[in-house]
């Protein structure tokens, strides 16, 4: 948007028949008057622009590395190598040592749940070209903060 293209969508929102249905010149001066008040108090009207380089990168973490279960927060991708089979492709779990059966299918993301660590992830497949599959795991859910146990009382024995 440019300094003044704001205008022309505010006017469609209020001349839009599913909205507040104002005519074209209704509109227009509803428009202005706003554009009066936020001078006469001193506001600028400008395109909010974002800085993608501030914005910090997703932490990797490589296929070789492992005892990373501390290291597992929301948003962290974690790399594993798959061993193949019929139809499918095992890789390690980033949370523990047991393993994930996952489609072989390259471009499709995969809801992956640990049932005894509660980790939640989304998975896919990229084809290394050799034969083999990298899985990448991003974590989606890390239950660690709540996790509660109930303490067995006399009264409610399991």
């Amino acid at each position: 948007m440019t300094a003044n293209s704001y205008r022309s969508a505010i006017v469609d929102l209020l001349t839009d028949p599913m909205q507040l249905a104002l005519d074209l010149d209704h509109a227009e001066g509803l428009v202005g008057q706003i554009e009066d008040v936020l001078d006469a108090d001193g506001w600028d009207i400008r395109r909010k622009e974002s800085d993608h380089a501030q914005w910090p990168a997703p932490k990797v973490i490589f296929a070789t590395r492992t005892g990373i279960r501390n290291e597992l927060v929301v948003g962290v991708i974690v790399e594993r190598y798959t061993v193949n089979g019929r139809g499918c492709v095992w890789a390690e779990m980033p949370c523990c040592d047991r393993h994930a059966k996952l489609p072989m299918e390259v471009h499709a993301e995969f809801a992956v749940r640990c049932l005894p660590c509660r980790m939640e992830y989304a998975a896919w497949l990229i084809d290394e070209n050799d034969g083999g599959y990298l899985a990448v795991f991003k974590v989606l859910d890390d239950p660690s903060l709540i996790w509660s146990q109930r303490r067995r009382t006399a009264k409610h024995p399991r």
